[in-house]
Formats: C-alpha cells, sequence, structure tokens
C-alpha cells in the first residue's frame, strides 16, 4: 500500500458522504420522518459540491456523518474510540483490498466470511452464500457496473482502521471493496483509500 501523505477528517468526511449519497436507504434518512426534502438536497450540494475551504461546509457535512456513523462521538460504528484518529490518504492494490478485513459491527459481513472476514473471502463467496437483506444483489450489481463501464467509474475512497496487529479494517465501503475484488482486472491501477490510526483503537467495539 502506497501512502499518500496525511489527511484531515474533513477530507474523510467529505469521501464518506460522496460514498453515501446516492444510496437509496441513506436518502430516506436524510429526508427523515416527518419528511424534510431539503435535508436530502442540502446534503446531495455538500457532497457534489465539496467545498473543503469552507467552514461552514465542513460543519454541515460533519454533523451529517457524526449524525449517521457516530464520526467524532464515539458511537455507532466508531463505538469504543476516542476523538484521536488521525488520517492517511493512500493507495492501494487490489491485492491490498483484498487482504482487508470487513468490521464485525454487522452479521452480514462475518456471514459472507466467516472464517477469516476477509474481503477475499467476501468475494469468493458474493455468489454463493446468502449474506442476508439485499447485500449480495448490491455487491453483484456493482460488480456488473464495473465490469461493463467504459470508461472504468471512478470509485469514492475507502475508508479504513488500522488494528493493532497492523491489518486494516473496513469502516466504509464494505460493498464497494467486495465489487472492486470481484472485477480487479478492470482496476489494475488500484483504488485509493483513507487510513485512520487511533491511540485509543485497543477500545474499539468491532475488532
Amino acid at each position: 500500500m502506497e501512502d499518500l501523505g496525511a489527511a484531515s477528517d474533513d477530507q474523510v468526511i467529505l469521501a464518506w458522504l460522496v460514498a453515501e449519497i446516492e444510496s437509496p436507504p441513506f436518502q430516506t434518512y436524510l429526508i427523515g420522518d416527518p419528511p424534510k426534502p431539503s435535508h436530502l438536497a442540502r446534503a446531495l450540494a455538500l457532497a457534489r459540491n465539496g467545498d473543503l475551504d469552507s467552514g461552514v461546509h465542513n460543519a454541515e457535512r460533519r454533523r451529517i456523518i457524526a449524525s449517521a456513523h457516530g464520526f467524532g462521538r464515539g458511537a455507532l460504528i466508531f463505538a469504543g474510540l476516542e476523538d484521536d484518529i488521525t488520517w492517511r490518504r493512500a493507495h492501494a492494490s487490489i491485492a491490498d483490498v483484498a487482504a482487508m478485513l470487513y468490521s464485525n459491527r454487522n452479521a452480514t459481513w462475518t456471514n459472507l466470511a466467516p472464517a477469516t472476514r476477509t474481503v477475499a473471502e467476501g468475494a469468493s463467496n458474493a455468489a454463493r452464500v446468502f449474506a442476508g437483506d439485499g447485500t449480495n444483489m448490491h455487491i453483484l450489481s456493482l460488480a456488473r457496473a464495473i465490469c461493463h463501464a467504459d470508461p472504468t467509474p471512478t470509485l469514492a475512497e475507502l475508508i479504513c482502521l488500522r488494528l493493532p496487529d497492523g491489518k486494516i479494517s473496513l469502516l466504509e465501503g464494505h460493498t464497494r471493496a467486495t465489487a472492486i475484488v470481484l472485477e480487479g482486472h478492470k482496476l489494475p491501477d488500484g483504488v485509493d483509500a483513507y487510513i485512520g490510526q487511533s491511540p485509543s483503537i485497543n477500545n474499539w467495539a468491532y475488532l
């Protein structure tokens, strides 16, 4: 994995929002109940016109990702972590992505890769082991899109944590990482990722 230098929380949060903004469940979450479509419209603008020099925009994006995923709050996918993560941008080969681990938060991913929790195992099982909900369909649909796209689509960065043993666990991008490994021949140059490192990693709930 090639290190590309330090990254800020704001960069990671923007990448996270970009990765999720087209997801119907995430859009439903943003609209809320009672529905406020203006919330979705604002989030779409913040994702599609990402101005990292705007403190106001950065704060709005942080509120969205903190609320939805616990970023900086030690909650949800960040449960057990202090607000102490430092980030590096990296370029990952397909082999690097295959070696990444699924987080241990959701049975969907441990069902797909029960022996090792690696993306490689999940990719090998995606078409034959039912993971639960619509995960298999989402993986295979994205893999098909990558396979048939010309040119190959630009994919959002994977967002990960470095574990105490040096291995890399996904925080965001489980489906995307699995599809990337399935269609690695279409991505010979690899993909980009953000890798977080936290002094409180031993307390992470999803090791």
